[in-house]
Parts: C-alpha cells; structure tokens; sequence
C-alpha cells in the first residue's frame, strides 16, 4: 500500500519524467504552420499585392516599345472670313474670245472671277494615325528601372517573409511554454492537495498541528491563483500565435511532442536586406543613366491613312495616306538635367553609406545570435542540472517529513524549489529555441516558399 508520502513523491516523479521526456517538439507540425503562415498571413498579402502592381507597371512600361494605332475623326463648317480673289476671268476671257473667233464657235464660254474662302464649308477628314517611338531613351530607361523595381517589390516581400517566419516560431515556443506552465502547476497542486490531505490525517490522529495545515491551504491558495495566471498566458499566447497564422484567435494549437534534431544552421551572405539596398543602388544608377541622356533626341514616326473632302464626298480623289518623322532635340532647359544628375548621384552615394552601415548592423546581429544561442544551450544545461537537485532535495525533504522529522515550512519550500526548477527548464530551453529562431533569422537559411 502507498503511503501519502509515497504518493507526493510519486507525483513529483512522474511529472519530471514527463518534461525531461517531452522537452523538444516535431518541427514538421510548426513547418506546417509556418507555411500556413506564408501562404494567409494578412501584411504579406498586401506586399503580394505591390509586387503584382509592380508587375503590371512593368508591362506597361514594355508597351510603351508597341505601335500605338488611334482612329481620328473632324467635320467643320464655315462660312466668310478671310478669302482671296482669283481672278480667272480677266486672265482668261480674252484668250477665250480669241478662240472663238478663230474657230467660229462658242465652244469657248465666259467665265467669272472666282473668290476663295480660307475657311471650308462642309468639310470632312477622319484618317487612321499609326505610331511608334523610333529612339527614345526614357521608354528604354523606364523598361529597366520598372524591372529593378518588381525585384525590390519581390525582395521586400521576403524580408517580411522571413520575419514573419521567426515570429511565428518564437510565438509557437511561448504557446508550448505557456501550456507546459499550465501542467508544472496542475502538478504540483495535486502535490500541495496530497499535503493538505495529510495534515488533515494527522490533525485527527492527534499528530498534527493546526499551524501546518493552515500553511498548506494557504501554498495551494497561491497555485490555484498561479494556474489562473498560467491558463491567462495560455490564451494570450494562442491568440497571437493564431493572429500570426491569419486562424480565428481561440482555434485549437497542435502541439505534437516529438524528438528533433538541432537545425543545422550555415552563415550565408544573402540576407535580402542587403539584396534590397543593392537594387535601390541599381534603381538609382539606372536613373542617373537617363538623366545623363537627356540630350538624345526622341525620334518617332506616323502614318496615317484617311479619307478627306467636302460635303460628305468619299472616291479615290479623297483618299490619302500620310507619311512622317519627328524629332524632339533638346537645347536649354536652365540646367535641370544636370541638377537632377547630381541630385542621382548624391542618392547613390547615399545608398551605399546606407549599404555598408546595414552591411555591419546585420554582421553584428549575426555574432549577437551566434553567442546567444551558445549562452542559452549552456543555461538549458545548467537548469537541468538543478532540476535534478531540487529533486533529489524534495525526495529526502519528503522522507523526513513523512517520519515528522521536518517542518511543515521546510516541505512546502521544497516543493516550491522542484516547481520553480522545472519552470526554470522549460523557460531555459524556450530562450534556447528562440535564440536558435534569431540565428536562423540572422542567417536567413530558412527555406520560404510563398505562394501569395
């Protein structure tokens, strides 16, 4: 038969075996998370939706080397104004006398003197205009600078990808701490009820003391407020992992517990953040490139193909087609040009003090991770060495207590010592998941596939 000290110290066991066994979870459940995460995540839908704008801006852009066809049609209407007189008869008339007489006929009719409206009376012309640009530096420009910036909108968009990913494993890490929390207490309140009921034994076998008894309602008071703050924690931090994955707040968190292996974690050179400053740089240049060009003329070339002519009149006669070139050279704008290329230059100069400035904020982001994780491996360790003590301690505390050989006080502040040892574990190996998450971040290895 198991005694009441027996039991206390059976439940202190089992709950030890069960953390020191359960400590480290299945990466493939948070993965699986995490890609939850990617593919709904609210904000890095929204850089999806810029890159894709960038997207469109650039087909514009490449439109822009396209003929553009346009219909045109005008009809006007006049009547006096400006005219000119044309004098056919006085120029012609004699000729025709001449004729006539010579020939005996009148096949040689008079004619009047003929005025010439400048404006035109029922007048038509409708055409076809097709154009295309021949040589224009600012269309090329545009093409290459819209490009640069669908990969800025791509590198920004996995910046916050791979934040996103490290949050979402340091709020899984506090999910799991908060629920593991939750079990300690629920632990060590069924060791503190154990007590109770034992000072309750001995207080009707004459053996007991009041005192004690008060003392051990008194410490289970104290967890039943400790498991009410733990359970408070436990919805916080579900809420927010679930805010994080873009779930409703109160759905239920997965949180298989299986062996995993340690990432293996190798420092690379391809944090976006770099990658992004690179292709401002590049954006920038491709600017100064099209402001130095300013003085390349703009070449196009039209042809239109139309019908025009008065009262309505459509033949042969009032078809036409049109051939042209332009030419736009520029010669002085009051040196804005060259003002807009030494404003370029000094954003590019700018942007690469900006360039080696995050270059050395994220080298040292680096070694602050690297050297976190090993202190944090190293307290892990260190924890559960005095997991172990305060174990052992509580195991002889127990026996002692059991024969009436130690206070009531003495008890309870070794079963205070195993809770608060366990709690010590569990946040150590927490900072130690999450310092690997930072490194990881640091590192940008995580493998993003984002399907926005």
């Amino acid at each position: 038969m198991i005694t009441m000290g027996r039991k206390i110290i059976l439940l202190v066991a089992i709950s030890i075996s069960m953390f020191l066994h359960a400590t480290v979870w299945s990466q493939a459940v948070l993965d699986k998370y995490i890609q939850q995460g990617l593919d709904s995540n609210l904000v890095l839908k929204q850089r999806s939706i810029q890159l894709e704008k960038a997207l469109l801006t650039l087909t514009t852009a490449k439109s822009n080397f396209l003929p553009s066809v346009n219909f045109n049609a005008s009809y006007t209407t006049a009547q006096g104004g400006r005219y000119a007189d044309l004098p056919l008869g006085d120029m012609l008339n004699p000729v025709y006398t001449t004729l006539n007489q010579m020939t005996g006929t009148n096949a040689f009719p008079q004619i009047e003197n003929q005025q010439i409206n400048f404006l035109p009376t029922n007048f038509y012309d409708t055409y076809i205009r097709t154009s295309v640009p021949l040589l224009n530096m600012d269309i090329i420009a545009n093409k290459r600078i819209q490009q640069q910036k669908v990969e800025l909108s791509n590198l920004d968009m996995q910046v916050y990808a791979r934040e996103l990913v490290k949050n979402i494993k340091v709020s899984y890490y506090n999910v799991i701490l908060a629920s593991k929390s939750v079990d300690i207490y629920e632990a060590n309140k069924k060791v503190l009820e154990q007590n109770v009921a034992l000072n309750e034994a001995l207080i009707k076998q004459g053996k007991g003391l009041k005192v004690n008894l008060l003392k051990a309602q008194t410490e289970l008071m104290k967890m039943n407020t400790s498991i009410s703050t733990a359970k408070n924690q436990l919805k916080n931090a579900q809420a927010y992992f679930n805010f994080l994955i873009n779930r409703p707040l109160d759905s239920d968190i997965s949180l298989e517990e299986t062996v995993s292996a340690t990432p293996q974690l190798e420092i690379t050179e391809k944090r976006e953040e770099i990658q992004l400053i690179n292709q401002s740089i590049e954006v920038q240049e491709s600017v100064l490139k099209m402001n130095k060009n300013y003085w390349v003329p703009k070449v196009n070339a039209f042809l239109d193909l139309g019908s025009q002519g008065q009262d309505w009149e459509v033949s042969k006669k009032s078809a036409y087609y049109m051939f042209g070139i332009s030419a736009s050279i520029p010669i002085y704008n009051g040196s804005r040009n060259q003002q807009q290329v030494k404003q370029t230059k000094y954003e590019i100069e700018t942007a690469k003090l900006q360039l080696d400035q995050v270059s050395q904020q994220l080298e040292l982001q680096r070694q602050q991770a690297l050297r976190n994780v090993l202190n944090a491996q190293e307290n892990w360790e260190t924890a559960k060495v005095q997991l172990e003590a305060s174990n052992q301690y509580f195991a002889l505390v127990s026996g002692a207590n059991r024969e009436g050989l130690t206070s009531q006080l003495e008890f309870i502040d070794a079963s205070n010592q195993v809770t608060n040892a366990e709690l010590f574990v569990l946040i150590q190996y927490q900072n130690y998941l999450s310092s690997l998450a930072e490194l990881e971040r640091a590192a940008a290895t995580y493998p993003l596939n984002i399907n926005n």
